[in-house]
């Protein structure tokens, strides 16, 4: 698992990769935690180089959509493999965090 960011059209993008699993799951919270704690406008987080997504990851991105809601901010997610958006939309996130095919249409549309 590995992750940066990068400021894009006044928009936060927290990229992470690899698996977010158990083992790497509290590493990426931790590392996004410290990227919202700037209060940006908007983060949009990459996972199109995530490659397995569970329970534990899921937490992550309920963690990153938390902290946008308190601290008034956009959240979404984009780009994601097959695997990760069944994960994610069988699990119901796609009910509560924006999600996008890709960093084009999250920027057009955040």
């Amino acid at each position: 698992m590995e992750a940066h960011f990068y400021e894009e059209e006044n928009h936060l993008i927290v990229v992470a990769s690899g698996k977010l699993d158990t083992i790497h799951a509290p590493e990426f919270t931790q590392f996004l935690k410290e990227q919202l704690s700037t209060k940006p406008s908007s983060c949009l987080l990459d996972l199109t180089t995530v490659s397995f997504l569970s329970s534990s990851g899921l937490q992550s991105l309920l963690t990153g959509a938390k902290i946008a809601k308190k601290e008034n901010f956009d959240f979404a997610v984009f780009g994601m493999k097959e695997m990760v958006a069944d994960v994610f939309s069988m699990s119901g996130f796609d009910q509560f965090i924006k999600s996008y095919a890709s960093k084009e249409d999250a920027l057009a549309k955040s």
